[in-house]
């Protein structure tokens, strides 16, 4: 079984503008793993676009991937997330909270370059190239 890892918004961005670090991690993902993103992440890439044509370019970037859904216990973990993050009085977005608890649900890595954000979410693995 191939090992998957779940892709931030910020990965595919950078892949899809062609330019920034996320690019080679993309690509070094796509070929060696089985890549992943969830659907707060497609959520945040179609609010992103202008055009119909982007729209159309996302849909085929994310063609192949697996699209988690927020449902049964990755609401449970983006809840546990939440209330850990306002108790320490270090909160992050909320769009970050539900793919974090959507990516550990799923025990699955996160490739990210919100490293400071997401490196608040206790149990959270984060995917390093």
């Amino acid at each position: 079984m191939e090992t998957r890892i779940c892709i931030d918004t910020d990965i595919i961005i950078d892949h899809l503008r062609g330019r920034g670090k996320g690019v080679k991690i993309f690509e070094k993902i796509v070929r060696n793993f089985k890549p992943v993103t969830t659907c707060i992440n497609r959520f945040e890439l179609l609010c992103g676009a202008r055009r119909e044509e982007e729209i159309r370019i996302i849909e085929e970037c994310l063609f192949g991937f697996d699209v988690l859904p927020f449902e049964g216990s990755a609401v449970e973990e983006a809840a546990r997330i939440y209330r850990e993050l306002k108790k320490s009085g270090k909160p992050i977005g909320m769009r970050d909270i539900l793919i974090g608890g959507i990516t550990i649900a799923n025990n699955l890595s996160l490739s990210t370059n919100n490293i400071k954000d997401f490196k608040r979410i206790k149990d959270l693995k984060l995917f390093t190239v």
